[in-house]
C-alpha cells in the first residue's frame, strides 16, 4: 500500500485498500443492491475504543461506519483517500466528510447547501 492512495468513489481498488488499512480483507456479504453485481463489502478491526465495522456499497456509492453502538452513513461517497497506518477519509455531497482512524475515533463534518460550505 502507497503511504496515501485517492480513489473516485467507492471501487474495488478503494475497498481493497480500506481493508488493508485495517490490516484484513473485505468480506463480501450475502446481500446487495437489486439487479447489481458490485456487492456489498464489510470491513472489520479491533480498535482502541471498540470493534470497527465499515460496509461498503460501490453501486450506490455509500459507506456505512458502525463503532460499538454508534452508526454513521454516508451516501454519494465522490472520493476516498486512504492514509497508511492512520485513517482513511470519505469525502460526500456539500462537502461533507468522513474520517475513520484505526484506532476507532471516527469524525464526521457536513454541510447543507444553503450554508455555503461554512460549518
Amino acid at each position: 500500500m502507497k503511504p496515501r492512495e485517492t480513489f473516485q468513489s467507492v471501487t474495488p481498488d478503494a475497498i481493497s485498500a480500506i481493508a488493508a488499512l485495517f490490516d484484513t480483507d473485505a468480506e463480501r456479504q450475502e446481500f446487495d443492491i437489486p439487479n447489481s453485481d458490485h456487492g456489498v463489502w464489510q470491513v472489520n478491526h479491533r480498535s482502541e475504543s471498540g470493534n470497527i465495522r465499515v460496509l461498503l456499497w460501490p453501486a450506490i456509492d455509500r459507506i456505512d461506519v458502525t463503532v460499538g453502538p454508534h452508526m454513521w452513513v454516508v451516501k454519494g461517497v465522490r472520493e476516498v483517500e486512504v492514509i497508511q497506518d492512520l485513517e482513511f477519509i470519505a469525502r460526500f455531497a456539500h462537502d461533507g466528510v468522513l474520517t475513520v482512524a484505526r484506532n476507532g475515533q471516527v469524525v464526521l463534518t457536513t454541510t447543507s447547501p444553503s450554508e455555503g460550505g461554512v460549518t
